[in-house]
């Protein structure tokens, strides 16, 4: 655990706790409130001098931030210079389930993109020649070589790709809720996709580039290994 001091000019204007190190940057600043935001707005985050303290328990953390707070005295109380608007010592709690709900029906009900003519919008600008231009072909960021060969690196940690795995441990891919409504999405006669394979089995050049896909050593020798695998395991060898 982490209880981190916000100073300017050796006077403290912040105290907080977090679970990483991350939060403590003055960077990061969501989730604090309208008064230490406005001071950070005015100071300047790269002007801040973090004091940071590591401690072994969420307690221990509760309870500096807490003596910390009634050390240097809260603007609001008129004690001292801390924008905190709270005693402190109620962090890394997590939200309850009565706030998540209401976070959630909030966000849901102001989300922008739930409302039909937004929506509309946002569909007819993205297919419009100009745009699809820009993310399709060389234009595609994910197509640089250079992003590619940094994705590449990134999934070459074993590290990253064991965290990756644990992350989905246990968890079914789709829930039925899911397939139903790609189901029924699939089945609406407007669906761009419903005529895709169309395109996919008589383009002659998609034909081709599949074939030469198909016909180079690598994928043949992937392709080999996969059938002896399969047959080695219907023998019992494996």
């Amino acid at each position: 655990m982490f209880v981190y001091v916000w100073k300017h000019n050796d006077t403290p204007f912040y105290v907080g706790l977090s679970k990483t190190e991350r939060r403590s940057n003055p960077l990061n600043v969501g989730g604090r409130g309208w008064l230490c935001k406005q001071t950070l707005a005015k100071i300047g985050p790269k002007n801040v001098v973090v004091e940071l303290h590591i401690v072994d328990t969420v307690e221990e953390a509760q309870l500096l931030e807490r003596s910390l707070i009634e050390k240097y005295g809260r603007i609001q109380l008129e004690t001292g210079p801390l924008t905190n608007l709270r005693a402190g010592g109620d962090g890394a709690k997590g939200m309850s389930d009565a706030g998540k709900l209401a976070t959630s029906k909030r966000m849901t009900e102001n989300n922008p993109m739930k409302n039909p003519v937004t929506r509309a919008k946002a569909t007819a600008r993205m297919n419009d020649p100009d745009v699809k231009a820009k993310f399709t072909g060389a234009n595609n960021p994910a197509k640089r070589p250079e992003v590619q060969t940094k994705i590449r690196a990134k999934w070459a940690d074993p590290v990253f790709r064991e965290a990756q795995r644990q992350r989905k441990l246990g968890k079914p891919i789709h829930s039925a809720e899911s397939k139903e409504s790609r189901r029924q999405a699939l089945l609406d006669p407007s669906h761009p996709m419903r005529n895709s394979h169309v395109k996919l089995n008589t383009d002659p050049d998609i034909k081709a580039k599949r074939v030469a896909a198909l016909r180079t050593p690598e994928v043949q020798a992937k392709i080999s290994a996969s059938l002896k695998l399969s047959w080695d395991k219907r023998k019992g060898l494996i």
